[in-house]
């Protein structure tokens, strides 16, 4: 969609004449339990993930703090829980991940086959919890401080601040989601990551692909949705 070091046409920085705005895409309609067989696989692979807000919505910075205290930092409870307490997996991570007006959420982990099916109870608590109970202050302040420090690494060279307005052109943001971004973080309360996960992290919609050994792990998954 991009050329190098031009936006997209029709934007500033971007060649041609404007093109009409693409169409939203639709999110796949069936939640529910996908399989994709991988016969004697020591492991699983886990992909659990729903249609979440794009970075033109204000609650998209919140959602970002959210999610790096759900699952997508080293200290996150979702790592903390299966990785370091169960030993389920070595590298889970979630992420938000965004495309031209729309994102979505997801966990990703590789576990052990035999351990499937709690994996995912152990995620879907994880979840449950915080949308629950509010986190600490001082659980919420080390994830805070964990992103505005990335977010000034990140910037720290030509190539890192490019990325960053090129990221601003693709999403039609303003700078001051730059300059205002650190302020922001810091500026979500325990009460708002609590009422984000309600609203955006519903795991009643959530899609679970899963790539393993069918016949060990399909038992160990019949109750989180239908299988497909």
């Amino acid at each position: 969609r991009q050329g190098r070091g031009r936006g997209p046409a029709g934007s500033p920085g971007g060649g041609g004449a404007p093109q009409a705005p693409a169409p939203n895409p639709t999110p796949f309609p069936a939640p529910g339990v996908y399989i994709v067989d991988r016969p004697g696989a020591p492991q699983t692979t886990i992909l659990l993930g729903m249609p979440t807000i794009d970075p033109s919505h204000p609650d998209y910075v919140p959602l970002s703090v959210t999610n790096a205290l759900l699952g997508g930092s080293f200290m996150s409870r979702i790592t903390k829980n299966i990785r370091e307490d169960k030993g389920y997996t070595y590298s889970p991570f979630s992420q938000v991940s965004s495309r031209y007006r729309d994102a979505y959420w997801a966990q990703n982990a590789d576990v052990t086959t035999k351990d499937t099916g709690a994996s995912l109870k152990e995620i879907f608590l994880e979840i449950d919890r915080l949308q629950a109970e509010p986190p600490s202050a001082e659980e919420l302040k080390g994830v805070q401080n964990y992103l505005a420090g990335t977010f000034v690494l990140q910037n720290s060279s030509r190539a890192g601040i490019i990325a960053q307005l090129s990221y601003l052109d693709f999403h039609g943001l303003p700078m001051t989601y730059l300059t205002e971004f650190v302020q922001r973080v810091h500026a979500v309360t325990p009460a708002k990551v609590q009422e984000i996960a309600q609203k955006y992290i519903a795991d009643d919609k959530a899609i679970i692909v899963l790539v393993g050994d069918r016949k060990v792990i399909e038992e160990q998954v019949k109750d989180f949705g239908t299988i497909k």
